[in-house]
């Protein structure tokens, strides 16, 4: 069953958009999933740019290839030229397709790229994937991870909640090395409320190069591959202790992506 326009409208309606948004998608669990689904969603409101500051997998979206080098007017005008020709403002934008092992991706623009690009005015909404998961629910991060686009006004932290009090495995957490020297956890901790928390917290966790200013919400996705004992139990426990470990977030929000069902919704005192 496809889920109908108002669906999308209850899903996304904590999210508290504006008239204009950078969005900007980190972690795992479902970020390509929110970039598409978020981006249809806000077509019905205005111009909308899908574009990453990585590399993701080809979209049913034919893409715009913009050059390097291409001044950010010149390409915010050819963008905001596209999208008035499209029957729905929706518009991918990436620098070139490229190959990562045996798969077709595109290769996208440099952080700072897509921030001038939101500053030149390219559209109403920029939602941008600006990390890499292998697919995993959950990571650790290289050096270099995430290039977050500094103009961001939504900071969305995607983790699967299938994932959520289990033991950690090297088949569900990319780069599971990293993850032991950085953060201490090892194969077969348990994620508990107090370890995702310090997983969210920390400056080398979901908020590194997370920019000062706008908001931050944490989407744990996926709950409709859990058992409704499971979701209850995660709704009950889980989501009020990691709701009062955390400092630094606006949103707490367990639901599904894929049946934009929200089974829990915890605004946060930021800064408390």
């Amino acid at each position: 069953m496809t889920p109908s326009p108002e669906d999308k409208e209850g899903f996304f309606a904590p999210f508290e958009l504006g008239a204009r948004e950078l969005a900007s998608l980190v972690g795992g669990g479902g970020k390509t999933t929110l970039l598409r689904t978020l981006g249809r969603f806000l077509s019905r409101r205005g111009t909308v740019l899908l574009t990453t500051t990585t590399k993701m997998a080809s979209d049913a979206l034919p893409p715009l290839f913009l050059e390097d080098g291409t001044a950010p007017e010149d390409a915010a005008a050819r963008i905001r030229a596209e999208l008035s020709c499209l029957p729905h403002p929706l518009i991918l934008a990436a620098r070139r397709p490229m190959r990562d092992g045996d798969r077709e991706k595109l290769e996208g623009f440099p952080p700072e790229a897509v921030a001038r690009l939101w500053e030149a005015g390219a559209a109403d909404f920029v939602i941008c994937e600006a990390d890499g998961a292998r697919q995993k629910p959950l990571k650790a991060w290289a050096d270099w991870e995430p290039p977050v686009p500094s103009q961001t006004t939504l900071l969305c932290a995607v983790l699967g909640a299938d994932r959520l009090d289990e033991p950690l495995t090297e088949e569900h957490v990319h780069r599971m090395a990293l993850m032991t020297e950085r953060f201490g956890l090892r194969p077969g901790d348990i994620l508990t409320p107090e370890r995702l928390a310090a997983l969210l917290e920390s400056p080398l966790g979901y908020l590194k190069n997370a920019p000062p200013t706008g908001r931050r919400l944490v989407l744990l996705n996926r709950s409709d591959r859990l058992a409704p004992a499971r979701r209850d139990a995660l709704t009950r426990g889980f989501l009020p202790r990691l709701a009062r470990a955390l400092r630094s977030w606006d949103l707490l929000i367990l639901g599904s992506l894929r049946a934009l069902r929200l089974d829990g919704v915890l605004p946060l005192e930021r800064g408390r």
